[in-house]
């Protein structure tokens, strides 16, 4: 089943026709929805070619063939397209799709019908930077949380920007940083604690520094004690001799 979207066709219309009328600029229209200019750029160019029809809700998730991605390959080495026009002109989710075809062709590997189900699910993972994994969270929620055309756009498992999403949403970006593996240190405090919670742990590592301080303090004391009674043995028997 095909996912709603998060504006309405009236709306993406609107700004499509505010647009081109000059009545709203590119900055404005994305101010107002809160929308990347990305997106609002691929709303126009897909009006122009396509016609209002191209904001329908679709019954369900959007498949190609392989004919369909051969010729898209084909016209891209050729030289008749880019990845955006290419994506634009035969109605392609996103860019990014047509690049993964690409790549597949480039490296021999065989391009094969499209299922909905199955290729953003069984991607491999890459490495990504704190910019870019905070960039594709941002381009889910900016799409009604549509991780499967995400996951198409970025080249990444379905499964990795659900999780990434879900962390931004409850932790904040700096949950996005990748983190250092092994314990945490004993005078770490969590960010998201409630003013009364972060002051009880400030207390309790307060208390612990404090009876650090007094142990190191005793047992320096001890050792001096003991390199007193050293030193008085050894002048005891130097005497004797």
């Amino acid at each position: 089943m095909g996912r709603k979207s998060k504006f309405s066709k009236e709306l993406k219309i609107k700004a499509c026709l505010d647009y081109i009328s000059g009545v709203r600029s590119v900055s404005q229209i994305s101010d107002d929805l809160q929308v990347y200019k990305k997106t609002v750029y691929r709303w126009v160019n897909s009006y122009r070619v396509h016609g209002q029809s191209i904001f329908d809700n679709k019954p369900r998730n959007k498949s190609y063939s392989k004919e369909l991605k051969l010729q898209v390959v084909k016209e891209y080495l050729s030289g008749e397209g880019s990845h955006e026009s290419l994506a634009l002109k035969y109605n392609i989710s996103c860019d990014g799709i047509v690049t993964q075809w690409i790549k597949l062709y480039n490296s021999g590997k065989e391009i094969k019908d499209y299922n909905p189900k199955g290729e953003v699910y069984t991607m491999k993972a890459r490495r990504t930077t704190f910019e870019e994994r905070l960039e594709i969270v941002k381009f889910v929620l900016d799409n009604n949380r549509n991780y499967k055309l995400a996951a198409e756009k970025y080249l990444l498992p379905y499964s990795l920007i659900y999780n990434w999403t879900n962390k931004y949403l409850k932790y904040g970006e700096d949950s996005l940083k990748y983190q250092k593996k092994g314990p945490r240190p004993k005078d770490f405090i969590p960010d998201d604690l409630s003013e009364k919670d972060r002051l009880l742990r400030e207390n309790e590592l307060l208390r612990r520094q404090l009876d650090y301080a007094q142990l190191e303090n005793q047992v320096l004391k001890k050792k001096e004690q003991l390199e007193r009674q050293a030193e008085l043995q050894r002048l005891g028997r130097k005497k004797r001799t």
